[in-house]
């Protein structure tokens, strides 16, 4: 309130100094008493005019200095403000500063207590695979040697090469997933028995039964020598029925011509002769037969006989899947014979068995298989090689033993003080 005021009052010297300039001015050097009388009011309304622009003057210089003193009391609360913020911003950066570091020294702390933990991780895994690999080897030799046994039993017992090499197979796909470089010599054993084994033929059973099948029927309806009830003998109505349709036509052109001309005749005559002939043949037959008595058999003997070839040839089914080429032969050179010797070769039932006959006595029921003798023999040196590998190992481990147990003896007292007889204890040896 004190500079308002200063500045009012020296804004009221100034007016006044003006005033009297101006008066002095004005103020002729001689003036008179009337021009005198009427200036006064209008110095007077001068000076109020003064009055007022100084008090107005004032009264804005007041009100600019009370804005201008909100205006920096405002400002210092501001930058009060701004500083308390800045200086807790300060703070809680520091303390996030050293949270930061604490956390960052606990994660420095678990980085290495987890690189320790992988560095024992791995030395248990290496001490794990160095201990297991011997027993791996030990277990994966076994069951390869259990799948060669199965293969040689296939081959020795059932012949069934197809099987061996599935068991082979699987010993080899095993072989192929270990990945062991020191079973590589196993491996090509069983590779060079697997190559040997796909070379040999397969007999295809399902065929040969089918076409055995096939002879046993042809066997039961083929015609014999002599005619039974499973071939009676060649149907002739056909051909009588022909002979007799013949002259129906012949008569008809003769009815339609009324004429019984020489062309005609000679066609009537041929055909009677023919149908003569037919007749003479179906009665007299010449054939020349090995076995006589083949021309002997009654009914009975011939359905015998059908039967008894029919079981021949079940006896070389059940000799194909035992795999016994004797008695396959020997059924098979039956069959032969008693259709060479028993049935009518001209017809056609005949001739195809005939021909079905040799070619299964041609076929091999068994064939020489190979042995599994490289793979055995490679698992007997692996199995050689590993035993010799154990010595070394349990004449340390003994070794070892017998020099732990003198070192025991030693940290034991040696000199242990003997029991002297007291006074009232009497000396045993003494007496």
């Amino acid at each position: 309130m004190t500079e308002p005021k200063t500045e009012i009052q020296s804004a009221d010297n100034k007016a006044a100094a003006a005033n009297k300039v101006a008066s002095g001015a004005a103020r002729p050097a001689h003036p008179a008493p009337a021009n005198r009388a009427r200036r006064r009011p209008a110095l007077v309304i001068a000076f109020i005019v003064v009055l007022l622009i100084a008090i107005a003057l004032g009264a804005g210089l007041w009100y600019q200095q009370k804005l201008f003193v909100q205006a920096r009391t405002q400002f210092n609360t501001q930058v009060q403000n701004s500083l308390a913020s800045a200086q807790q911003a300060a703070s809680s950066a520091q303390r996030a500063l050293a949270l930061v570091h604490e956390q960052k020294s606990r994660i420095d702390t678990l980085q290495s207590s987890l690189d320790d933990t992988h560095d024992q991780v791995a030395g248990l895994d290496q001490a794990f695979q160095l201990l297991t690999d011997k027993d791996s080897d030990l277990l994966l030799i076994n069951d390869v040697d259990h799948l060669v046994q199965i293969a040689h039993q296939q081959l020795a017992l059932g012949g069934n090469a197809s099987n061996a090499i599935v068991a082979l197979e699987a010993a080899q796909a095993q072989l192929a997933r270990a990945n062991r470089p020191s079973l590589a010599s196993l491996q090509q054993a069983i590779n060079g028995d697997l190559d040997r084994l796909r070379a040999v033929p397969v007999v295809d059973v399902a065929q040969l039964s089918t076409r055995l099948d096939k002879l046993g029927e042809l066997v039961s309806t083929a015609p014999l020598l002599v005619p039974d009830d499973a071939a009676p003998g060649v149907d002739t109505s056909a051909r009588n029925a022909t002979g007799q349709q013949e002259p129906a036509v012949v008569s008809s052109s003769s009815d339609g011509a009324f004429s019984w001309n020489l062309d005609a005749v000679t066609q009537w005559a041929k055909q009677g002769w023919a149908t003569v002939r037919h007749e003479m043949a179906s009665l007299i037959s010449v054939r020349r037969v090995q076995d006589s008595s083949a021309l002997l058999m009654s009914q009975d003997q011939a359905a015998q006989l059908r039967e008894n070839l029919r079981l021949r040839v079940l006896t070389a089914q059940l000799a194909l899947m035992m795999h016994q080429p004797t008695v396959w032969d020997s059924e098979m050179k039956t069959l032969i014979q008693v259709l060479n010797t028993h049935y009518d070769t001209t017809a056609a039932p005949t001739r195809e068995a005939q021909k079905l006959a040799g070619q299964l006595a041609a076929t091999a029921i068994v064939v020489k298989l190979p042995t599994v003798s490289n793979s055995v023999q490679a698992l007997d040196a692996l199995r050689e090689a590993s035993e010799k590998a154990q010595q070394p190992q349990a004449l340390t481990q003994e070794n070892s033993a017998k020099q732990a147990v003198p070192e025991a003896a030693s940290h034991q007292p040696s000199d242990a003080a003997p029991a002297q007889p007291g006074n009232g204890q009497p000396d045993l040896q003494q007496e």
